[in-house]
């Protein structure tokens, strides 16, 4: 598993879900949430918080993890930030099979979805080795220039 590559696929995969959410969230509500328009709101108002919960932060946290990717080792802290938003996604949705009953194919895949994306990138923020973020070094003064030889008629000067 290149730590580089699995943090990119799951970063695009994330920003698309987020841009489609976006972008289309009448069809993300109808095909992929199961959500429809309660008529005490209007359906403005609900669109409008499918693209920011769906939509906005998706695709942030997508475009983030993208970003992490190119060098895993320096954004070890952002990845596992990121994987642990995935898990916390799963175990909400493992805590309303708990309280709420098996909420059937599509949940069970959606949580399997949510904590493989997550464990995939705990374990390579777990994985990437640790690099020292300030270099250090010491100061090596250049050598000093031979003192010249001392000669035994010269005299001290005068005060």
């Amino acid at each position: 598993m290149n730590p580089r590559v699995t943090t990119t696929v799951i970063g695009v995969l994330t920003t698309i879900m987020g841009v489609l959410a976006l972008t289309y969230p009448a069809l993300v509500m109808r095909h992929v949430l199961g959500f429809t328009v309660d008529p005490t709101y209007t359906a403005n108002f609900v669109l409008g918080e499918v693209r920011a919960a769906y939509g906005g932060v998706f695709t942030v946290i997508g475009v983030y993890t993208v970003l992490a990717a190119m060098d895993p080792a320096t954004n070890r802290g952002r990845i596992l930030m990121i994987g642990l938003i995935w898990v916390g996604a799963c175990v909400g949705r493992l805590y309303g099979v708990v309280v709420d009953g098996t909420p059937g194919a599509w949940g069970w895949l959606s949580a399997t979805f949510e904590a493989v994306m997550g464990g995939m990138l705990i374990a390579i923020s777990q994985m990437t080795p640790e690099i020292p973020v300030v270099a250090r070094t010491t100061y090596t003064p250049p050598p000093r220039p031979p003192m010249p030889p001392l000669d035994p008629t010269a005299t001290a000067p005068a005060i």
